[in-house]
């Protein structure tokens, strides 16, 4: 009797992301690489999760106060949007929610601590408001005494308690926000709100501007018949979301988001999955570490708020650093945009900023923690190569990202019937059984279900076998592929 042919290993429906780069931890500044180490162990995760979501949050502290300038005429913010896509059961949530914490803690303290002044603050425009509605009722009054209570008025900016974290908000919500608040940190374990800005609440009309403006602060202006004009002259806002599978799948293929540029504008992090390895017994982070983190966020917001006025201060490189940095635009970034970036040029074309967003962020948290002015020291060679290992690291997330949006309908297909073998653990199946239990608006009749098959039997997901049943029928059965079950 002959032995059955070994199964060989399925060959991946798409792009196999588990041979990207690790996540370069240690090219994190020390309180924040300790960090996403003990977030990574607590919650059995890659550390790319963790190491993601910190650095899009502290990029907020850094938003409006920094910009990292290479040349006279090219600069860049310290804002980096970022986006993490994982199945159910990754624990983005924790993740995200132990990463957010000392932020939410910090917005409540201050409010805290600063009530009495911001309630001072709004009575007295309370007061000019009431005494230039009074003046302006007078028949005796000139146009130099209101214009000159108007002016008071105008100096006394509006005094609100301070909101840093945002989560589920609309488009004309967020222009409030940034109006009082100047910036923003948007974090979530759902990216789902991005669905407000693409139409859900407006027939399906796309509102993105406000999105893409705040990536580099520039002015935005909202004109609406029921208010008066908004004038936001420099709003930032750090995106710092994680999402399932299939709702990137529903923005990379959004013409609006890929269109507009919001796609290009994110980093991206496809986390490698320990499903199956993970343990409850993990150590948590220990109180020292998490102590450290909530201190390092407290001062670097604290500066912020306290120390920075409107004018946004600059980076610079040293000399060696600036020339590693001209040398790896020229001879690598800029020749990639036709090898391996060929298909995501429109990211590809953002990269140098992202390098320079990196080294600011790095060459600030590095000051924060020795006690030094960012503006006064230069941003050296090994803030410099830190940057270019984490760049590196979301640069190939960016290309395995792009190329899943080119996934076509035979592999969708494909992907429904595994899902469907995967849920009933199915090893052996006939297959107008597994038709039948695969009914959807996706196969149009047997044939179209039987081409999937044949699709599914050349990658080695399976086999067919015929034989001869009852009235010597052809019966076909299916055998499953036992490699994906681990």
């Amino acid at each position: 009797m002959n032995e059955p042919t070994p199964w060989a290993t399925p060959t991946p429906l798409r792009p196999d992301g588990t041979n990207l780069l690790p996540f370069p931890v240690n090219a994190l500044p020390p309180i924040l690489r300790d960090m996403v180490q003990a977030i990574a162990t607590t919650s059995s995760t890659d550390p790319a999760m963790a190491g993601t979501a910190i650095l899009s949050a502290v990029s907020y502290c850094f938003s409006g106060v920094y910009r990292m300038s290479a040349k006279r005429d090219h600069t860049e913010p310290l804002v980096l949007d970022a986006l993490t896509v994982a199945e159910p059961s990754f624990k983005k949530s924790p993740v995200i929610s132990m990463v957010k914490r000392p932020y939410i803690q910090f917005a409540h303290d201050w409010n805290e601590n600063n009530k009495q002044d911001i309630f001072k603050a709004q009575a007295e425009r309370k007061l000019l408001e009431g005494k230039l509605l009074a003046l302006e009722k007078k028949e005796s009054v000139t146009a130099d005494e209101i214009a000159k209570l108007q002016t008071d008025l105008s100096n006394i900016p509006p005094s609100n308690f301070r909101r840093i974290v945002v989560d589920d908000i609309t488009p004309e919500s967020l222009v409030n926000q940034l109006e009082e608040n100047g910036t923003l940190l948007m974090i979530s374990d759902e990216a789902g709100m991005l669905g407000n800005f693409s139409g859900r609440y407006s027939n399906n009309v796309p509102n993105l501007d406000l999105l893409l403006k705040s990536w580099n602060g520039e002015t935005y202006i909202s004109d609406r018949a029921t208010r008066a004009s908004i004038v936001l002259k420099k709003p930032y806002m750090s995106i710092c979301l994680a999402c399932q599978p299939y709702v990137f799948e529903s923005m990379i293929n959004n013409s609006a988001f890929r269109g507009s540029g919001l796609i290009a504008r994110l980093v991206y992090c496809f986390p490698i999955s320990n499903i199956g390895l993970r343990r409850y017994d993990t150590q948590p982070v220990p109180e020292e570490v998490a102590e450290n983190y909530k201190k390092l966020i407290y001062k670097l917001l604290r500066d912020k708020f306290t120390y920075h006025d409107e004018k946004e201060l600059y980076l610079h490189f040293d000399g060696k650093a600036y020339n590693e940095f001209v040398q790896y635009y020229n001879n690598y970034i800029e020749p990639r945009l036709l090898m391996d970036m060929a298909f995501c040029k429109d990211w590809g074309g953002k990269y140098h900023g992202l390098i320079l967003r990196l080294c600011g962020i790095i060459h600030c948290v590095k000051c924060a923690l020795n006690g030094e002015n960012p503006v006064e020291i230069r941003v050296n060679l090994d803030t410099f190569c830190n940057a270019i290992e984490i760049a590196e690291y979301y640069r190939e997330q960016a290309i395995y990202a792009y190329s899943l949006g080119d996934v076509d309908i035979a592999t969708v297909k494909a992907e429904r019937v595994l899902n469907k073998i995967r849920s009933k653990c199915i090893q052996q199946i006939r297959q107008n059984d597994l038709h039948h239990l695969c009914r959807c608006t996706l196969f149009k009749n047997a044939q179209d279900f039987s081409e999937t098959i044949d699709m599914l039997e050349e990658d080695n997901y399976l086999r067919r076998i015929t034989s001869r049943g009852t009235n010597n029928k052809t019966v076909t059965d299916i055998v499953v592929n036992p490699h994906i079950y681990s």
